[in-house]
């Protein structure tokens, strides 16, 4: 059922107005000038199904020939305004018809073109496709020598790297046992230094004592052994001079080699990274050759589908 507006219900009403007040058939212009409602279309409807209505209503009194001469002069233009009605209607439609055949034609042409453009650029696009099959197979074949040169190069690496670490645990081994020695020498000189450090303050104690009991009778003796005293003292200093400087010059060396070490476990991470960095390369490669083999195969079942 059509949806009626209140617009709508005011111009059909309107329309009985305007027949029955001015004694003629309603129009556009009177009922929008009466509702004060500027919608050509509504009130047009409106106004066709209100002269619809009217005609059925007085269709059956036509039929009589008692019916008065101004019902059948009314009815005559009524039926003539239906009629003009109608025939607007039809050759509007008509119209619209006959725009609505050329927009399809035109588009139909247009749909046939872009067909016709399709296939040629379907055609292009397969040439194309088979093209980049058979370079996509020439570039397989270059990337599986690759891959195989690459697989090689990985293995020299890992014996590399292997030959690498022994030295490195050589190394480590040696500079622990260097470690240990210098340990031993550090502390055996040192017990040396304490003993003889010992030794010397014993005697001097000694020397003292005998000084103080022969104070009186050797004195010239005693400052010479006083003297000689002073010179051991001093020998016993250059002596153990001697022995720090031995002790730094190890030490530098222990530096040194520490540095070695560094340095051997720092190629090693770099050959580590490195081989890992190959091992990502290779399965990358790998994961390409399978992706390039896969639609190397499916252009063919498309083919045959087709």
């Amino acid at each position: 059922m059509e949806k009626r507006s209140d617009t709508y219900s005011l111009a059909y009403e309107c329309c009985n107005t305007v027949f029955l007040e001015e004694g003629r058939f309603p129009t556009i212009d009177a009922i929008r000038d009466r509702i004060h409602v500027n919608s050509p279309a509504v009130i047009k409807r409106a106004m066709n199904d209100w002269t619809l209505h009217f005609v059925e209503r007085h269709r059956k009194k036509l039929e009589h020939p008692n019916m008065p001469a101004v019902i059948v002069d009314a009815s005559e233009s009524l039926w003539k305004l239906a009629l003009g009605e109608a025939k607007k209607e039809y050759e509007e439609r008509n119209r619209e018809l006959t725009v609505k055949e050329l927009e399809w034609k035109s588009r139909i042409d247009f749909l046939e073109q872009e067909i016709k453009a399709k296939t040629d650029e379907w055609k292009n696009e397969n040439e194309k496709l088979s093209q980049e099959i058979s370079s996509q197979i020439t570039l397989n074949k270059e990337i599986s020598e690759k891959l195989n040169k690459t697989a090689f190069s990985l293995k020299e690496a890992e014996s590399e790297l292997g030959v690498t670490r022994e030295n490195l645990s050589r190394s480590e081994g040696a500079l622990e046992e260097s470690r240990k020695a210098h340990k031993a020498q550090a502390k055996e000189w040192t017990e040396k230094s304490e003993r003889d450090h010992l030794w010397h303050l014993k005697r001097i104690e000694e020397e003292k004592d005998a000084a103080r009991n022969e104070q009186a009778r050797i004195i010239a003796n005693l400052n010479r052994s006083l003297e000689t005293a002073k010179l051991d003292q001093e020998s016993l200093r250059a002596r153990l001079t001697q022995v720090m400087n031995q002790v730094g010059d190890q030490l530098e060396r222990q530096g040194k080699l520490e540095d070695q070490i560094d340095q051997l476990r720092g190629n090693v991470v770099d050959m580590e990274k490195a081989l890992s960095m190959e091992k990502d390369k290779t399965s990358k490669l790998q994961a390409l050759v399978k992706k390039q083999r896969r639609p190397s195969e499916k252009p063919s079942s498309e083919k045959v589908t087709l």
